[in-house]
């Protein structure tokens, strides 16, 4: 009983936690992926996101393991961080799906990119993007690795950050159901 009680202590504890709403987005060749034989364009919702250094510039995320975003970012060392804004809620769902990709018109689930210098893909959406270059993969024994990377470009516009606590959307506790 200790431990049912703890598990919901562990619960109720995370979800005090404040999670945003994220799109990352990376892209590589197919020559150099395992799973692909064209260029691929991954994008991701994601939920775990923070800055992690003043000097040099750093942010973390947390991506599934058994991803594609996952192999795409190792392999292109890079990626963008697409910071959601409150008007930008339905791309939450759109982008927690399979990625439609338009590379004749350079979009991913209709929304635009552009070619940054990494090469990571520029989504023309959120609050603010971040182009960043791979510093490290950290693994953890858990369903996810951290990634953190150097931000080399930023932009920003008009609007407040998407939170969990304005939606109906929740990946935090102790199950990815909590």
């Amino acid at each position: 009983m200790a431990t049912q009680v703890a598990d919901q202590q562990l619960d109720n504890a995370l979800k005090q936690l404040s999670y945003g709403f994220y799109i990352v987005a990376t892209r590589k060749g197919g020559q150099d992926l395992k799973t692909r034989e064209e260029d691929w364009v991954s994008a991701a919702t994601v939920s775990w996101a923070m800055q992690s250094s003043f000097h040099p510039p750093l942010i973390t995320i947390a991506v599934q393991k058994d991803s594609d975003l996952n192999e795409t970012i190792q392999k292109a060392q890079a990626f963008s961080l697409s910071v959601l804004g409150k008007s930008d809620e339905a791309l939450i769902k759109k982008f927690a799906k399979q990625s439609e990709v338009d590379y004749s018109n350079q979009s991913v689930n209709g929304i635009k990119y552009t070619e940054g210098e990494t090469g990571a893909p520029l989504l023309d959406c959120g609050v603010a993007t971040l182009e960043c270059k791979l510093e490290d993969a950290l693994t953890t024994p858990g369903d996810h690795l951290l990634f953190v990377g150097r931000i080399v470009g930023a932009t920003s516009k008009d609007g407040q950050p998407i939170t969990e606590a304005d939606t109906r959307k929740h990946y935090e506790g102790v199950s990815e159901r909590s």
